[in-house]
C-alpha cells in the first residue's frame, strides 16, 4: 500500500509538472532582413448591407457628424489604427459596377439594383471621388477592384486613365469637370474579383487571358504606376494558382487569395466550445493555404516579385436575427479577437511572399472593425486586435520559433500558442502572442537572440465569456488593458498568458549587430570590373576574366562597353554613419543583385524591362563591403541604385559614400 502510494504520488507529479511545462518561443533577431508591409493591415468596403451607406456614408445634410458626407467618428477610429490600404467597391458587387454611373452631380447618376447582397437599389452617391475623399481623410492608399465579370477592358482602361492621367484627354476633362483638375495617382488595381464565382464562373485558363487582356490595357500615366493584382485562388484551389503563375505570372504584380472561416450557420455569439474549436481551427488553416500557395509561385517566380494579397478574409456567420439576410451583419466576440491575431501572425511570418491582406469587411459587414447604429458607433473586439498589432507595420519581421502545449477538444488538438514578432524604426522589438484555449492559461518562457532588453511593457486582450462583445448598450466589454505581468531577466522573458487572450509586448533594448569593418585608408570610389558575354541571369564573375578593372565614382553603367552582352561588377565598401535599418533598391534593364556583408539583399535577377526590386538590411555604423553585379542582354540599359535609412530619404547612393582599399 505505501509503495503504491509513493508510485501514485510520483506520476502525479510528472503530470502535473507536464502541464505546466511553460510554452517556448525563440525570438530570434540574427537576420533582420523583410519587412512586414504595413498593407498586411488592410481593409474591404464593399456595397454590401450598410458597410457604405450608413456606415461610412451618410451625406452632408444629416445630423450625423461628417465632412463631405463621411462620419467624423468612422474616420477618427479608423486614422487610430492606421488604416494603410483599403478595397473598393467589391467583391462581388465590383463585377457588376460601373464606374462611369458613379460620377458627376449625384443627383443625376443613375441607379442600380444590388443583385448580390439584398436586391436593394443604389443610388450610386457613393462613388470614385467620394471613395477617393474616404482614404484622403483616413490617410490611406485606395484599391480598386475592376469590373472583369461584366466590364469592357475599355471601361477598365479609362477607369484607370480618369483616375491616374494628367494628360489632356476626354477622360482627363470629365474628370476636370468633376472638380479634380490633377490624378489621384492609385497604385493598387485588381483585374476582376472572385472570377471563379460570382466575378464570371471562369476557368482558371481563361482567366489568366483575361487578367493578360484587360491588364494590357490598364496603362501607367506619367510617375503612376498601376499595380495589377490578379484575381488568385478561392482557398485550396491550388490548380488556379498554378494556372495563373504558368499563364500569367509574367503580367501581373500580385495575386489573391480568398479565404473565410465559416460557422455551420450559428451566429456569432451563439456557439459553445464545439464551436469555438471549429472557427479557430479553420482559422488557422491559413498557414497551410499560404504555405502551399507560396510553394507554386516559388515555382514560377523564386525572387517572390509576385505579391501574395489575401485580400478577403475573416470569419462568417448567419446574420443576426431580424436583420436583412443580404446585408451579412454579425456581432464580433472574444472568438472573432483571437481569430483575427492568429491570422495577422500568419501573416506576419510570411510577410517574404504575403504582402497585403484586406479582412471582410471594414463596417456593419462580416468581421467588422466597427457597427453603427444611426448617430451611435461601437469598436469592435477585432478592431482591438487591429490596434494591438499596428506595431508590426512596416517593421522588420523577426524570426519567431513556438514550441507550444496542445488546446485539447475531444480526439482533436491544436497549437495553443500563435505569435510574431518585429523590430521597429526606433529599435524596438514588439512581440504579439495569442492563447487560443478558452479554458486554461499557458505559461510562457520567452528567449531573446540578439537583442539586448532593456524594459518590458504590455497590453492585453482577454474576456471571461467565450462570446463576450462590445454592444451599443454595454460599449466595452471587451477593450485592452495594461499588461504588467511579463519579467525580464537577461535574455528571456517569463509570463503566463491567460485564457483566450492576445498580448501585444513592446520591448526597449538594442539589436546585437555585426561589426563594421576598420578600413586603414580609405579611397574614394568602387572596383568595377568589365565582361563581355551572353547571359540570362548575372554570371558568376570568379569563374570569368574581366576585360578591364577601373575605379568608378558610383554604381552606373560603364559609358565604354559594347551596347548589348556585357556584365559589371563593383566591389568595395559603403559608409554607413548610423546604426539602424537600410533598404536598397535595384532598378535596372536587365538583371542586377546587390550584397551587402555579403548577404544578397537586392535580387532583381534576369532579362527584363526596366524594373525596381529591393531589400534590408540592419547595419551598424562604419564600413560594410557591397557589391553590385549587372548585365545587359539587349534592349534598353538601366542601372541606378539607391538606398533609404535613419535620417535619410531614398536616393540614389551618393559617391561620398563608397570607397575601396
Amino acid at each position: 500500500m505505501k509503495i503504491w502510494s509513493i508510485f501514485t504520488l510520483c506520476i502525479f507529479a510528472l503530470t502535473a509538472d507536464a502541464q505546466i511545462k511553460p510554452a517556448s518561443i525563440i525570438i530570434d533577431a540574427s537576420n533582420l532582413r523583410i519587412k512586414i508591409n504595413k498593407n498586411i493591415y488592410g481593409q474591404f468596403s464593399e456595397h454590401l448591407g450598410n458597410c457604405i451607406y450608413g456606415g461610412i456614408w451618410v451625406g452632408e445634410n444629416l445630423k450625423i457628424p461628417n465632412t463631405n458626407g463621411i462620419r467624423n467618428d468612422v474616420v477618427a477610429a479608423l486614422k487610430e489604427i492606421k488604416v494603410p490600404v483599403l478595397r473598393w467597391p467589391g467583391g462581388c458587387f465590383a463585377d457588376e459596377y460601373h464606374w462611369q454611373n458613379g460620377i458627376g452631380p449625384r443627383e443625376k447618376r443613375p441607379s442600380m439594383i444590388n443583385t448580390n447582397w439584398g436586391g436593394v437599389t443604389e443610388d450610386n452617391s457613393f462613388g470614385t471621388h467620394e471613395f477617393l475623399e474616404l482614404c484622403r481623410q483616413i490617410g490611406c492608399e485606395p484599391y480598386f477592384s475592376g469590373n472583369v465579370g461584366s466590364g469592357t477592358v475599355q471601361e477598365l482602361s479609362q477607369w484607370v486613365e480618369y483616375v491616374n492621367s494628367d494628360n489632356s484627354s476626354p477622360m482627363t476633362e470629365i474628370r476636370k469637370k468633376n472638380g479634380r483638375d490633377h490624378s489621384w495617382g492609385v497604385k493598387y488595381w485588381g483585374i476582376g474579383n472572385e472570377s471563379w464565382g460570382c466575378g464570371g464562373n471562369m476557368r482558371a485558363e481563361f482567366y489568366a487571358d483575361q487578367a493578360r487582356r484587360y491588364g494590357t490595357y490598364m496603362r501607367n500615366y506619367g510617375t503612376n504606376k498601376v499595380f495589377k493584382i490578379a484575381c488568385g485562388p478561392n482557398g485550396s484551389d491550388y490548380n488556379w494558382t498554378e494556372t495563373m503563375m504558368k499563364e500569367s505570372g509574367g503580367f501581373i504584380n500580385g495575386l489573391s487569395l480568398h479565404y473565410y472561416s465559416f460557422a455551420n450557420q450559428k451566429t456569432s455569439a451563439d456557439f459553445d466550445e464545439a464551436g469555438w474549436f471549429n472557427i479557430i481551427q479553420s482559422t488557422l488553416k491559413m498557414e497551410e493555404l499560404i504555405t502551399k500557395h507560396t510553394a507554386i509561385m516559388d515555382k514560377y517566380d523564386h525572387n517572390k516579385r509576385v505579391a501574395l494579397m489575401v485580400d478577403e478574409w475573416g470569419t462568417w456567420y448567419a446574420v443576426e436575427p431580424g436583420t436583412n439576410p443580404g446585408f451579412l451583419f454579425q456581432q464580433n466576440t472574444m472568438r472573432d479577437a483571437v481569430a483575427a491575431a492568429c491570422n495577422l501572425n500568419i501573416f506576419n511570418n510570411h510577410c517574404d511572399r504575403v504582402r497585403m491582406a484586406n479582412i471582410a469587411q471594414m463596417v456593419n459587414v462580416l468581421q467588422a472593425m466597427i457597427l453603427t447604429n444611426e448617430d451611435k458607433m461601437i469598436l469592435t473586439p477585432t478592431y482591438y486586435v487591429f490596434d494591438m498589432f499596428k506595431v508590426h507595420q512596416n517593421a522588420l519581421a523577426v524570426k519567431t520559433t513556438i514550441e507550444s502545449p496542445d488546446y485539447i477538444l475531444g480526439n482533436q488538438k491544436l497549437p495553443a500558442i500563435s505569435s510574431s514578432a518585429s523590430i521597429d524604426d526606433q529599435g524596438k522589438l514588439h512581440i504579439t502572442m495569442c492563447n487560443i484555449d478558452p479554458k486554461s492559461s499557458q505559461p510562457i518562457l520567452c528567449s531573446l537572440n540578439k537583442f539586448n532588453a532593456t524594459s518590458v511593457a504590455g497590453r492585453i486582450l482577454t474576456a471571461k465569456e467565450m462570446n463576450a462583445h462590445n454592444s451599443f448598450s454595454d460599449p466595452n466589454v471587451v477593450s485592452p488593458k495594461t499588461f504588467s505581468d511579463a519579467k525580464l531577466s537577461a535574455h528571456h522573458i517569463n509570463l503566463t498568458l491567460p485564457p483566450m487572450s492576445i498580448v501585444a509586448l513592446e520591448l526597449e533594448g538594442s539589436v546585437e549587430l555585426p561589426p563594421a569593418i576598420e578600413l586603414k585608408e580609405p579611397k574614394s570610389g568602387v572596383t568595377c570590373k568589365y565582361y563581355e558575354g551572353q547571359w540570362s541571369f548575372i554570371p558568376i564573375f570568379d569563374s570569368l576574366k574581366a576585360k578591364r578593372t577601373e575605379t568608378a565614382e558610383q554604381f552606373i553603367i560603364p559609358h565604354n562597353n559594347s551596347g548589348d552582352n556585357f556584365a559589371v561588377q563593383y566591389s568595395g565598401y559603403i559608409k554607413i554613419l548610423k546604426d539602424g535599418s537600410y533598404t536598397f533598391f535595384a532598378n535596372s534593364d536587365d538583371g542586377a543583385i546587390v550584397t551587402v556583408d555579403g548577404e544578397l539583399v537586392v535580387d532583381n535577377d534576369g532579362q527584363h524591362a526596366p524594373q525596381e526590386e529591393s531589400g534590408t538590411i540592419v547595419l551598424k555604423a562604419g564600413f560594410h563591403p557591397i557589391t553590385v553585379g549587372f548585365f545587359q542582354a539587349g534592349g534598353g540599359k538601366v542601372l541606378d541604385v539607391s538606398m533609404e535609412g535613419p535620417g535619410m530619404q531614398k536616393q540614389i547612393i551618393k559617391k561620398e559614400m563608397l570607397f575601396h582599399e
